[in-house]
Order: C-alpha cells, then sequence, then structure tokens
C-alpha cells in the first residue's frame, strides 16, 4: 500500500503515498515527490475530525503492510485513493491536463477487500487491528491508470456506528481560492511517524481542473490543486470545505520537484524549498457522483448532501422522542404519538397531513399535523411543550400538540411567552 505519490524522473511521480502529475510542457528537471502526512498542520484530538480514517494493508497471517488515510462518509462506507487499494505499476506516473496518462500510473491489481482495516479516532492502536472493520468490497472506475482517477471506496463488513460520517459536496464544483482542511496520518515536517491524526486548515484552493498549474504540469478534469499541507501517508485523506466540512476530495498525490537524497528527511519534498513549489493534488468527488451513490445503492443507505439533513436521523412520519432524532429538528406529538414532522408553507404536506400554525398567527410556526388535528379556539383545552434549539421552552400552545425537543434546523426560534 502506497501512502503517496513520489517523483522521481522527468514527468514522472512515484506511485507511493502521494504523487503529482505533470504534462508535457512541464520542465523535465522539476520532478517532485511526496508521501503524506500533514505537513505544517496540527494534531486533530478525539472529536475534531473523527470522519476521518486510516485505512490499513493487513494481509493474512499478520503483518502491517502500509497505511492510508480516508473518510467515512457512511457507517459502512469509506472513501479514499485508488493507489490506497491496489497494486499499481512502479516507477514514475505523468498525466496530461486533460486526464490521459504520458507515462506510469498504471493499476496492477486490487487488494483483497479483506486486507483493509478501518482505524477509527486520531491514533492508530495496534491492539486493535484484530477487531477493526474489514472491507468486503472495494468499488472504482475500472480504469486502468490513475491519471484523473484515483478514487475508490470500501465497503465495510459492519457498520461504524460511534464514529460522525462526512457531508459531501456532489452536486456542485470546488470553487479556486476556497479554503480547505486537510487531515489525515502521514510524515509532518516535525519527522515524527507516531501515528496521530493530524489537521491543517485553511488550504487555498490553488486551482480546479481542467488546468494548467503556474508551477508547470495540469490539473485534470476531475481534480483540484493546492499547494504545500500533505505529505507521506495523506493518501486517500479528505479536503474538508472550510465553510461546511463537506468532502471536496481525497488526496491523490504531489511533490514540489526537489532534488532529494537519502540524507535528506523524507518530508523535503512535501514542503516549499527555495525554487520548488508544492503542487499536491486530489481527486473531486462531484465528478463522481454516480460511482459515489453506487456504493450508496450497494448498502442501502443514504449519503449525506453539503447542507442537507443527516440521512442517519429519522424521516417525516417515523416516530421520535424528540426534535434531535428528526431530519427535520421537529417532532411533533399528537394524539398521544411522536412523529418526525416538517416544516410548511400553506398546504404543502404529504396526504393525510395538514399545514396548521402552531402559536399565534401573525408568528406561529407552520407544522404538517395529521389531518384529524385542527387547532383550537383557545388554550384553554390543550397544553404542550415545545423546545426549539434543543432547549424546552415550556411553551403552552392553544393546540392539543407538543414539538417535543425540537430544534428547528431554519434557524426559526420560538419567543417565550
Amino acid at each position: 500500500m502506497r501512502s503517496l505519490l513520489l517523483a522521481v524522473s522527468s514527468f514522472a511521480w512515484l506511485v507511493g503515498s502521494l504523487g503529482c502529475t505533470v504534462d508535457a510542457s512541464s520542465d523535465p528537471e522539476r520532478v517532485g515527490r511526496a508521501s503524506a502526512p500533514i505537513v505544517n498542520g496540527t494534531i486533530s484530538v478525539a472529536g475534531e475530525d473523527d470522519s476521518a480514517v486510516a485505512v490499513l494493508n493487513l494481509p493474512p497471517g499478520g503483518g502491517f503492510n502500509g497505511a492510508c488515510s480516508g473518510v467515512l462518509i457512511s457507517q459502512k462506507i469509506v472513501l479514499t485513493a485508488r493507489h490506497c487499494v491496489a497494486r499499481t505499476q512502479a516507477g514514475g506516473i505523468a498525466c496530461t491536463k486533460d486526464g490521459r496518462s504520458i507515462s506510469g500510473g498504471g493499476v496492477l491489481s486490487d487488494y483483497p477487500a479483506e486486507n483493509l482495516a478501518i482505524m477509527t479516532g486520531p491514533r492508530i492502536q495496534f491492539s486493535r487491528f484484530g477487531t477493526a472493520p474489514r472491507g468486503t468490497k472495494v468499488i472504482h472506475t475500472g480504469a486502468r491508470n490513475l491519471c484523473d482517477n484515483d478514487i475508490a471506496l470500501v465497503i465495510l463488513d459492519q457498520p461504524i456506528t460511534d464514529m460522525p460520517i462526512a457531508q459531501l459536496r456532489l452536486d456542485g464544483p470546488p470553487v479556486e481560492g476556497e479554503n480547505i482542511l486537510a487531515v489525515g496520518w502521514g510524515v509532518s515536517n516535525d519527522a515524527s511517524t507516531d501515528y496521530l491524526r493530524r489537521r491543517r486548515s485553511d488550504i487555498p484552493i490553488v486551482k480546479v481542473g481542467p488546468a494548467s498549474s503556474s508551477t508547470g504540469g495540469g490539473v485534470g478534469p476531475h481534480e483540484l490543486q493546492i499547494g504545500e499541507g500533505i505529505c507521506s501517508g495523506d493518501s486517500g485523506g479528505p479536503a474538508y470545505a472550510m465553510t461546511t466540512k463537506a468532502v471536496l476530495g481525497v488526496v491523490s498525490r504531489g511533490g514540489n520537484g526537489y532534488p532529494a537524497t537519502e540524507e535528506d528527511p523524507t518530508y523535503i519534498s512535501c514542503v516549499d524549498q527555495e525554487g520548488y513549489v508544492t503542487r499536491n493534488l486530489y481527486t473531486r468527488v462531484d465528478q463522481y457522483k454516480d460511482l459515489i451513490l453506487s456504493a450508496f445503492a450497494e448498502t442501502g443507505e443514504e449519503p449525506w448532501l453539503e447542507g442537507g439533513p443527516d440521512p442517519r436521523k429519522k424521516k417525516f412520519g417515523e416516530a421520535c422522542g424528540g426534535g434531535d432524532d428528526c431530519r427535520s429538528a421537529l417532532c411533533l406529538e399528537a394524539a398521544g404519538a411522536k412523529r418526525c414532522s416538517e416544516l410548511c408553507a400553506d398546504d404543502a404536506c404529504p396526504d393525510g397531513y395538514s399545514c396548521i400554525t402552531i402559536g399565534e398567527p401573525a408568528g406561529g410556526t407552520k407544522v404538517c399535523a395529521p389531518a384529524a388535528v385542527q387547532p383550537a379556539g383557545d388554550a384553554s383545552g390543550a397544553s404542550g411543550g415545545c423546545a426549539v434549539g434543543g432547549e424546552p421552552t415550556g411553551l403552552v400552545w392553544p393546540l392539543g400538540l407538543a414539538l417535543a425537543a425540537a430544534a428547528i434546523v431554519r434557524g426559526r426560534r420560538a419567543r417565550r411567552r
């Protein structure tokens, strides 16, 4: 398993932990190499970036054949780089800005899915190797070259239920100048290999493919480019949007073209040097929407789309104990039963439900309620409780309905009465 693609000759990036691509117009003397932990970053503590995971290659009979990074996008799906889950051609890889291969980057065969173990939390713990979730299937495009295709998904043999999942930006592209958060395991410029997760925030996107890079090389149509920030071991790790923390891409390759020697530290090719600017490439998720959705079809889960509701929460009409259980953050009590509801306008509710106003008509909240439930003329015969933003308010409505522990996600806050 490689964590980064390394460049070792003209137009060639060694397929390792991380790698960069160049096109035929690149300076043949300016090739780079890179592997993959976060450079000039900080330790990512528990609870901070817990959808980021380590992808380990653990062959039968014991042993540890390398590590990459990845991101949990459902309880049973890990998104990572293709070169993290496959044997690839030795030597360098060179690609054009339109995603074609110039040389190298060939994919030979996938690792057995069951060899891929997923480690959660901020530290890789060897004592957990035996119980870590394993792959049952690897999903990818089937392309035989990594150029513009360095992405894969691992279906797990057991759900990971104690960690958050990441949102995905599938319906729009990343934007040049947009800042990302890079998270992963890999080589740091403090030369440590302590198996800790690291992060670096506010890294600007330099190019969104297809594009030529001002520092040499091309950015494929399915890729984006940043500068310094990742190194060996970070391959497959997520680029989170700083504003929403939705995943924009996964680490493919990178480096600065510095002619490192055996005496140089491992991270030398991952940080800017005088005359050598670092280029790091990610494979974009929006360009692989259909591939990603095919993995969700395999597991029967739903993706968490950027800005949308958490798909692990309950849908409209399902039983709930409080607003935190519902995708809408609205749990409505009617006739002694609590069900997830949703905000509405006029009569825009599913069959069997009516859009009614809870509270004073001028300032109340419109929600979908069972059609048999109608607003009472006054508050004398009904009481209930409503929590907005997760806090109980003890409100009494002129209606036999209670919004139990509801947090209205659209930011509406009920006035205390």
